[in-house]
């Protein structure tokens, strides 16, 4: 039996694939403990008693307005370029008390092995001054292993292999020297620890063993990748089977079954509203039923809808996409994968980072329609690519 603890940060869904992994640890017999955000206490409690909480402002500070109008796309590339830089000096204090609360969560559960979230910074200082055992786990790639026809997640749209393969250089170099070496320059002075730039480099590009929990038939392993670098599967908790639906929802669904979903998960835009009012324009000229998930204010629906319309808010993927016709969406991994999963066509219209390599790959792989970008939205891009969805055939 090993002792495991797993170390997450951001949303909900980086917290999810550490939890299912730890469903299937202690399944095997190993302890586990979770050092997240505190927000999420209970939520880890569900798998494990042993949490160690982060601190709070990091999830508060995410979810807040600034990321919001990053996300958005609200406003000039400039004015976003603005939000950036100012979340980059607000977050440095909360990086280095984040750094203790691990620290801390170590030191308290004492364990055999780290399993890691790329955002957490002590893992790396514990192993490599330590001598402890980690693990990267990452529900997405084209992040530290280089992919050569897609650049990193933050770079945008593939180029020539050259630039592709840069552009990891690039984020690496932004990686060692923003997240260790700064925000964690005040904890390594303090423990006259000494972590040169290329024992850093040899770590994460020939030391740091990665799991990807991913499934194959979205990305398979390219032949080029390290033996260190693995795809594993599509990591999700075992799902409780006593969701009760609403009455009126599954009335809904026996009245018009099959219907289109739409939902862009906790992505937000500047004209949610006006994104409803085209959704039910098109689905009424398409004459196909729609199910809108206005879920964290991607969608605001009217107050009064068609009959052949339904809006929801929290609904489990696993009750719902066996459901639904097509699945539209911001492309998130966790949406993308359970689309997939349930082998509904879907689409994506992507909103950040990763979202535009699910975009591109789902197409690549023939299990769904590449979008347009939120920003780019209209009524008349929205209808031509509902038809597409509508005749795909998998």
């Amino acid at each position: 039996m090993a002792k495991i603890l797993l170390i997450s940060l951001g949303s909900r869904g980086d917290m999810e694939p550490f939890l299912a992994l730890g469903e299937e640890l202690l399944q095997k017999g190993d302890e586990v403990g979770c050092c997240m955000p505190a927000q999420f206490k209970s939520l880890a409690q569900q798998i494990s008693p042993n949490f160690y909480p982060q601190n709070e402002r990091f999830l508060e500070l995410i979810e807040g307005k600034e990321i919001k109008k990053i996300l958005g796309q609200e406003g000039s590339g400039f004015s976003r370029l603005k939000s950036l830089l100012k979340l980059m000096r607000i977050t440095k204090p909360i990086q280095q008390q984040m750094i203790l609360d691990q620290e801390k969560a170590v030191n308290d559960f004492k364990p055999d092995q780290i399993i890691f979230h790329i955002k957490c910074i002590y893992p790396v200082i514990w192993s490599l001054h330590r001598g402890g055992s980690v693990k990267l786990l990452s529900p997405m790639p084209a992040l530290l292993d280089p992919v050569h026809n897609e650049p990193h997640i933050g770079f945008g749209k593939p180029r020539f292999k050259i630039w592709n393969t840069m552009t990891y250089a690039i984020a690496e170099y932004a990686l060692i020297h923003q997240s260790i070496l700064n925000y964690g320059s005040e904890y390594l002075k303090k423990h006259q620890i000494q972590l040169p730039k290329r024992v850093l480099k040899s770590f994460y590009r020939n030391s740091l063993q990665v799991e990807y929990a991913i499934d194959k038939r979205l990305f398979p392993k390219p032949s080029y990748w390290p033996e260190r670098a693995i795809i594993t599967k599509f990591r999700e908790r075992k799902k409780s089977t006593n969701y009760t639906p609403d009455s009126e929802l599954v009335n809904f669904l026996e009245e018009h079954p099959f219907p289109l979903y739409i939902g862009f998960g906790s992505m937000v835009n500047v004209k949610p509203k006006q994104i409803a009012l085209d959704v039910l324009a098109v689905c009424e000229k398409l004459q196909i039923p729609v199910l809108l998930n206005e879920s964290w204010g991607g969608i605001e629906c009217p107050e009064i809808l068609p009959s052949w319309a339904f809006k929801i808010n929290s609904i489990p993927f696993h009750y719902l996409f066996p459901k639904m016709g097509w699945i539209l969406h911001h492309g998130g991994s966790g949406t993308t994968h359970s689309a997939l999963i349930h082998q509904k066509p879907q689409a994506i219209i992507p909103h950040i980072a990763d979202q535009f390599f699910w975009n591109r790959q789902i197409e690549k792989m023939g299990v769904g329609i590449r979008g347009f970008k939120i920003k780019k939205w209209n009524r008349s891009r929205l209808e031509k690519l509902i038809f597409k969805l509508q005749h795909l055939q998998l």
